[in-house]
Parts: C-alpha cells; sequence; structure tokens
C-alpha cells in the first residue's frame, strides 16, 4: 500500500462484482465463502484509504446487467469513502489511469460532453446516481425526463 501511494498506482476495487457472486453463489455454503471474502475486501479497502492509496472506480460488469455499475459507487461510500472521494476516483482518477486525462471526466470546453442528470446531490446520497434521468452524449440527447 506504501508504494501504490507513493508510485501514484490505483486501487480499482470492483467490490459489485464481487457482491454478485455472493448474491447468485450455488451453495448457501459458497455464498457464505464469498460473503467472507467480500468484507476481508472491504477491510483492506479501508486500509488503503488510510494509506492515501488513489482509487479508481471500475465495476467488472459482465455477468449482471450494465447500467448498473452506479452500485459500485455505493458501495465504495458504504465501506467509508466520502461520495466526494468517490465521484473524484470516478470521473478523474478514472481518466487518467485510462490515459484520457484531458478529453474526459470534466466539463471543460474541447472535452468529450457526456453528461448525466440525477434526481438530487450525489454529495449527499450517493443512490441518486442508480436514477439517470437524462443523457448526453457527444452533444446528443439521448434520455430526457
Amino acid at each position: 500500500m506504501k508504494m501504490m501511494h507513493d508510485k501514484g498506482i490505483f486501487a480499482v476495487p470492483t467490490f459489485a462484482i464481487s457482491e454478485y457472486f455472493a448474491a447468485h453463489a450455488a451453495t448457501p455454503q459458497r455464498a457464505q465463502y464469498l460473503r467472507a471474502q467480500l468484507e476481508f475486501h472491504a477491510a483492506e479497502f479501508k486500509k488503503q484509504m488510510a494509506a492515501g492509496v488513489p482509487f479508481a472506480v471500475g465495476s467488472d460488469v459482465g455477468p449482471f446487467p450494465h447500467g448498473t455499475q452506479a452500485r459500485e459507487m455505493e458501495l465504495m461510500v458504504e465501506y467509508g469513502m466520502k461520495p466526494a472521494d468517490v465521484l473524484k476516483a470516478d470521473l478523474l482518477n478514472s481518466a487518467k489511469l485510462l490515459g484520457w486525462s484531458g478529453q474526459v471526466g470534466e466539463l471543460k470546453p474541447g472535452y468529450f460532453a457526456d453528461i448525466i442528470a440525477v434526481p438530487g446531490n450525489p454529495l449527499n446520497d450517493i443512490t441518486v446516481l442508480s436514477k439517470v434521468g437524462f443523457v448526453m452524449k457527444g452533444g446528443v440527447i439521448y434520455r430526457r425526463p
């Protein structure tokens, strides 16, 4: 964790996939094992936060429905990260991790303008990110309330 902090190596927790597999385990014993792994993962996440490790957001979406990635951010808050830090990890740090800084992650002239609107302030309630009512991608509106 010290090396991750010192070198600016991002941690990408991917809690949502662990939660999904635990909820869809083939047996109760497997579910119990996977829930214990998730709790261990959450404890390590807290240690990483305390050590100042930088974070980005990723969900490993695949077996669960696309459009549900906001659950990852909800879990990061549930496990102790402040909503503002989760949004920074999602927007700014993820862009940096992917090599897209200066192109995405912020509303600035010359950046790709992909915008969503939600019915509330995610700084007060991160779960509003799962209630997207407006989507604009590349200047084209795809969903409006």
